[in-house]
């Protein structure tokens, strides 16, 4: 007779995924505002929405959902996990403050082929972290094992924010116009994309570790590559606050400066970006200088230093940089007529 298994014996511990959360508790409560009616490990998370209902004319639910790509593997190279939380949640919280939302609550998931409960709980309190800095609600998650669908050591991380905004006032970038101005505001390093095209760079062309120095800079590769994903929602909300008329946002994430802006601009006109307009990281010139790449497919690949678009009316401009700082930001751009090509790169 065949000896009996266990879901153990398949790969799937039960218990570890529950000594993460029970490690994790208090870090994800502290997140919760007065509006979470749930409870840690129920079926469903529970948000009132009274106060909602009777501060917004006509409010609209924003979501967005996304993850840290393969940056991941670099945190597990370095075993470093401080910062991979805060970019999970500033990945998915940035996009739905573009629209001019309010980002409330949040989600994880955390999915692996064998789970490390110290690594899991690591990764859940850097979530919850950055959740709680910045006023949003960590009100649920998932843990997975699956063994064999990843490889050993290997992790996905997923989120989802939801935020919300009155209708009247979403940003959604129609009213861009020719004259208007772009007004970039810096990025911390990569952020969460083009990972796969540096480690490939990085790690297998040039045998480098995360413990070694960048070539040239005097900064090493692991402190380099999981700089943290620059929050920019609560920035975001302090601009719109005072007053200012910003016409569009745009999170330069995934397709970088060449692929985010025309998300938010007309079809009719085009950004013209000057990108000796601001000074680049380290790590840009790095890789500009060590890959044989056209400078649109760095600009698509990468953010190249520039983390955030806000596009004003000329009259705007020194307002909008004054409010976020001259180190913080520079004018990169100016709108166009031109409804051939939405991103036109120079200099």
């Amino acid at each position: 007779m065949n000896k009996k298994i266990t879901y153990k014996d398949a790969g799937v511990d039960i218990k570890k995924a529950d000594e993460a959360i029970e490690m994790s508790k208090k870090e994800i409560s502290s997140t919760f505002s007065k509006h979470v009616l749930s409870s840690i490990g129920g079926f469903g998370s529970m948000y009132s929405l009274k106060d909602m209902f009777n501060n917004y004319h006509d409010p609209v639910l924003v979501q967005s959902i996304d993850g840290v790509g393969t940056k991941m593997s670099v945190a597990m190279a370095a075993n470093n996990f401080q910062f991979i939380g805060h970019d999970l949640v500033n990945a998915c919280c940035n996009d739905v403050a573009a629209t001019g939302a309010v980002p409330l609550t949040f989600l994880d998931y955390v999915a692996g082929s064998d789970l490390n409960k110290n690594i899991i709980s690591d990764i859940i309190k850097s979530v919850a972290q950055e959740c709680k800095e910045h006023s949003v609600s960590l009100v649920g998650g998932e843990t997975a094992e699956m063994p064999g669908t990843y490889h050993k050591n290997e992790y996905d991380l997923v989120g989802v924010a939801t935020g919300v905004v009155e209708k009247n006032n979403i940003i959604d970038g129609s009213s861009v116009q020719a004259g208007d101005v772009a007004i970039g505001v810096f990025s911390n390093g990569l952020h969460t994309n083009g990972y796969s095209l540096a480690r490939k760079l990085i790690f297998d062309t040039l045998g480098l570790s995360t413990s070694d120095a960048l070539p040239g800079h005097n900064v090493s590769v692991g402190d380099c590559l999981l700089a943290p994903h620059t929050n920019y929602s609560s920035l975001i909300g302090q601009v719109l606050n005072k007053g200012i008329n910003i016409k569009s946002i745009s999170h330069i994430t995934g397709g970088g400066l060449v692929d985010n802006v025309p998300r938010v601009i007309p079809g009719d006109v085009s950004l013209e970006v000057d990108i000796n307009s601001w000074n680049k990281m380290p790590i840009f010139d790095f890789l500009k200088n060590n890959l044989d790449i056209e400078t649109k497919d760095l600009y698509q690949t990468f953010n190249m230093g520039v983390g955030l678009v806000f596009v004003v009316a000329q009259s705007e401009k020194d307002r909008l940089i004054s409010l976020i700082g001259k180190d913080s930001c520079s004018k990169i751009g100016v709108v166009v007529n031109d409804s051939v090509s939405a991103v036109h790169l120079y200099g």
